[in-house]
């Protein structure tokens, strides 16, 4: 198989920035310039052979690689660029994101699972009438590997595909649990998360075994450092 490699860069200045705002104004995420660009980039490859799938899992070999921030920047670049409605669906009990939850109180898929709450109230609108997230929650540990493989999960999958043109699953790392793979498993196809200096070309052989079954859109370089000077990079096609 061959593979397409983009790098999100660190800096690139003169790229306005992307502001993911919540329904009241104030900001949820501020992305830089320079990663929304790569984003844009790497959207367009992907377009270039086939239309975006309308599952879409972000995954890693390695914790803290970055698969949470860059399935949140990866779906607001979506909807802010396209006429499409996007959903963020945070799958990693392990390790949910806060910031989906910052002022608010969710109980996410887990309260669904527990029959705490109703899908529907746990999708939280943004600003953008186009973009939704939805938050894991807190599952307890015991109860992870059923719900990963559950025909509860894939049904909650299916009503909010009805919903949203595009899901982007965040998904947490291949390595560090064995429910991963039957999460990313619920996507059409994945992309790599693989951070610079930290993600060894073990890890990456052994995750892509692991997923040989999803097509593999690309992977993401994360965090790179390029130490080439400015003037000849102008002459290099970075992602």
């Amino acid at each position: 198989m061959k593979m397409k490699f983009w790098k999100r860069k660190t800096k690139e200045p003169g790229s306005p920035s992307l502001v993911l705002p919540r329904r009241n104004g104030t900001p949820i995420h501020d992305f830089p310039g320079a990663v929304v660009d790569n984003l844009r980039y790497t959207i367009t490859r992907i377009e270039r052979n086939s239309p975006l799938p309308a599952r879409l899992a972000i995954v890693s070999a390695l914790r803290e690689e970055g698969v949470t921030y860059l399935t949140q920047a990866f779906a607001a670049t979506m909807a802010h660029d396209m006429p499409v409605s996007v959903c963020v669906v945070d799958l990693n009990w392990w390790w949910p994101s806060t910031t989906m939850l910052a002022g608010q109180e969710n109980p996410g898929l887990a309260g669904v699972f527990n029959e705490k709450a109703k899908l529907e109230d746990v999708i939280i609108s943004t600003g953008w009438s186009n973009m939704a997230l939805v938050p894991a929650g807190q599952l307890p540990v015991d109860r992870r590997p059923v719900i990963a493989r559950s025909q509860v999960l894939v049904q909650i999958i299916e009503d909010l595909s009805k919903e949203f043109d595009h899901l982007i699953l965040d998904i947490p790392a291949i390595r560090a649990t064995n429910d991963a793979v039957p999460l990313a498993s619920l996507g059409d196809a994945c992309c790599l998360v693989i951070r610079q200096g930290v993600t060894t070309a073990e890890d990456v052989r052994l995750t892509l075994d692991e997923i040989d079954h999803l097509p593999i859109l690309g992977v993401i370089l994360n965090r790179v450092r390029l130490k080439t000077p400015r003037v000849i990079l102008k002459f290099i096609p970075t992602n």
